[in-house]
């Protein structure tokens, strides 16, 4: 059980890093891919939205929304882990 959550949250982190890597160098959000990711992945980032100001071309809520994945996908396929 503990690897489908690591594989759904590994795909989660891949599209929100996709978005901040997209956002960092400036990619046209009028390309039909790029809208794609930013479509699919601002429902994810969205509630860290308001925690940091924008800066630039750098998305700091997808930075946070990252690490905050990272660390509930770990910490939820850790506790299933455990409760084998």
């Amino acid at each position: 059980m503990s690897n489908i959550i690591y594989l759904i949250f590994g795909l989660i982190e891949l599209l929100i890093a996709s978005r901040l890597v997209l956002r960092l160098f400036g990619a046209n959000p009028g390309s039909p891919f790029v809208a794609w990711i930013y479509n699919l992945s601002s429902p994810l980032v969205a509630p860290f939205g308001g925690i940091f100001g924008q800066t630039g071309n750098f998305d700091l809520a997808a930075l946070v929304a990252l690490v905050v994945f990272a660390l509930v996908g770990s910490l939820l396929a850790r506790f299933l882990s455990a409760a084998r």
